[in-house]
């Protein structure tokens, strides 16, 4: 049976030749979208603790694969905050983004759905923080080692008091993720977002930030070209083939696995070669010495006398950025990325749900996921990270590559971000990395953004006109839009400069306004279940037909969603049933199946 990978959120193997009959008692037999996703056998199941060596293999592996989006997406953020004119503000910021990945980690993998997910800064954010302090002008001149101590203390000013709307906006937005979680809604929430609105929005966020990228890149084109060209490489090319190595146990015959399939280092990989070949050519004086030629930002001594001044250890705390303050634009733009990053986290638990041989996870696990997402976006608010935290896919791959899908695994990836984000001298040395090659990791990571939209028409019919006039609406509403305030900054003009703050933070949100759109005209414009995808999350997840020939061992394997303590006192109370949180929760299951249903 061949089989190909699909990307982002469809992390999953496709049959090309069709499923045995024994198959499809499982996948069901109503799927007319396409080849049926086919599991496989994992060496390591999500509640299978391997040994202590594959463990801490495998916590290295997802922290490399998740480390790019938790360093780009902060150094994009760094700018409209005004942290990237001073390096020390820019280590503290990445510090603080690394030890909150690994809270928030925590709580989803131990509390949330039990799924093992890494958790890390979301894109979706970014959009909403640059119309936000668009609007409040440029950023004070970059610090360098001539500028006086009234200087610096200006520049730490003004980033501070932009990091502090930021946090109280991601607190109390992140409220309304809290509270969809908490009180089941989430299960009413995907009643209404469908395939055509999670494309659209992801595919208006990567148009917008990849321009950032390009400004990166467009510092040193050939080393960041380089950049891109080795993440290709590895990524597309060499993990095609195997590297023969002696076979004996477990653990040698997994470490020829990680070895062999060697792609989830591939950005970090191409990161050490390239940063290395900007060493060799800094030394012999290959670029130039004046930073306002082309090129000087390739140099890897631009920002060495910040590594050399940087302590070895600080301890992120909540606060240390100042008391938290809340405005309506910044609660109103941080709210759209709230609401986007919980439609891709509601694809990812059932991407990793099936790479993980478990059951398509339950409303009461994905009601935990939602709600501890929220306070992982609250406490990232409270430490002040620069966004809000979101599931990530890149290490859903992970697993379906290695066949380990190890909670334990997860838990080692946790202390492996705290313990980065408490080494100052880490974030001082990765925020000093060239600014090319930032370009580069920006260009792979973000250009997924957009695969994942573009993967996600795999659930509906393409080529209808009905879904080609939605997508085309709602594009031009998310780029036409914004682009007209861009070129008329006056152009809302009510009276009122809260109303005015607002509507142009909303209206410059293509990201919101676009998928607002696509979500609207989705669910107003008549069209067949096959045009409107109503059955992508149970074929996402491998399942079409709710029916479980053998209930006791459906009971079993849903046991990997209990939580890690009390079971046996919940199982006993009656009213915990009620608890939209409690895996014991029925209150909303058969609603919740009844909606799928009836879209």
């Amino acid at each position: 049976m061949a089989e190909t990978e699909t990307t982002a959120n469809n992390h999953f193997l496709m049959a090309e030749e069709g499923i045995s009959t024994e198959d499809k008692k499982v996948h069901g037999n109503n799927n007319t979208s396409g080849p049926r996703p086919v599991r496989e056998k994992l060496i390591y199941g999500v509640e299978d603790r391997p040994p202590w060596p594959t463990i801490f293999l495998m916590g290295i592996q997802h922290f490399s694969i998740s480390f790019s989006g938790c360093f780009a997406v902060p150094l994009v953020i760094a700018k409209p905050l005004c942290f990237d004119v001073d390096r020390e503000l820019l280590n503290q910021l990445l510090g603080t983004s690394f030890f909150v990945a690994g809270i928030t980690t925590f709580l989803q993998s131990f509390l949330g759905t039990r799924l093992p997910i890494i958790q890390g800064c979301s894109a979706s954010f970014i959009i909403p923080v640059f119309v936000l302090f668009g609007l409040q002008g440029p950023c004070p001149p970059p610090i360098n080692s001539n500028s006086t101590i009234e200087e610096r203390q200006f520049v730490k000013e003004v980033a501070y008091g932009r990091m502090q709307q930021i946090q109280g906006s991601i607190c109390v937005a992140s409220l309304a993720q809290v509270l969809l979680g908490f009180t089941g809604l989430v299960g009413l929430l995907l009643r209404f977002i469908r395939p055509i609105t999670i494309t659209t929005t992801l595919l208006l966020i990567s148009i917008e930030i990849l321009p950032w990228a390009s400004d990166s890149c467009g510092t040193h084109w050939g080393i960041s070209s380089l950049c891109i060209f080795l993440v290709t490489l590895f990524s597309q090319f060499l993990n095609k083939y195997d590297i023969p190595l002696p076979r004996g146990n477990k653990l040698a015959v997994f470490t020829m696995v990680i070895i062999r399939n060697y792609c989830p280092f591939q950005v970090l990989l191409s990161v050490v070669i390239t940063w290395i070949l900007c060493l060799i050519l800094t030394a012999a004086g290959a670029f130039p010495d004046d930073p306002s030629e082309y090129g000087y930002k390739a140099r890897t001594d631009v920002y060495s006398d910040a590594l050399r001044e940087s302590a070895w250890f600080r301890f992120p705390y909540p606060g240390q950025f100042g008391v938290p303050k809340v405005s309506i634009a910044g609660f109103v733009g941080i709210l759209g990325g709230v609401m986007a990053s919980v439609v891709e986290s509601l694809g990812d638990y059932h991407a990793c749900a099936f790479i993980s041989n478990t059951p398509p996870p339950p409303v009461h696990a994905i009601n935990r996921g939602v709600a501890m997402e929220g306070l992982g976006c609250i406490a990232a608010g409270l430490w002040g990270a620069p966004s809000g935290f979101t599931s990530y896919s890149n290490n859903i791959s992970i697993m379906s590559i290695t066949k380990v899908a190890s909670r334990v695994t997860v838990y080692c990836a946790t202390g492996l971000f705290v313990i980065s984000g408490m080494i100052f001298k880490f974030n001082a040395f990765y925020s000093g990395m060239p600014e090319p090659i930032i370009g580069g990791i920006m260009a792979t990571t973000f250009g997924m953004v957009a695969s994942i939209g573009f993967a996600n028409l795999a659930f509906i019919k393409v080529d209808s006109s009905r879904n080609l006039f939605i997508l085309g609406i709602a594009l031009f509403l998310g780029i036409g839009i914004p682009d007209f305030l861009v070129k008329n900054p006056g152009a809302i003009n009510t009276g009122s400069t809260v109303v005015d703050q607002v509507l142009n933070v909303i209206l410059g949100s293509g990201m919101f306004i676009g998928g607002v759109g696509a979500c609207i005209l989705d669910n107003i414009v008549p069209g067949t279940a096959d045009e409107k995808g109503l059955n992508w999350r149970k074929e996402m997840a491998g399942l079409v037909d709710d029916d479980v020939d053998d209930k006791d061992e459906e009971d079993k394997k849903l046991r990997c969603y209990d939580l890690p303590f009390g079971m046996n006192w919940i199982r006993r109370t009656h009213w915990m049933r009620c608890f939209p949180l409690s895996p014991t929760f029925v209150g909303f299951r058969t609603k919740f199946i009844s909606l799928n249903n009836q879209i």
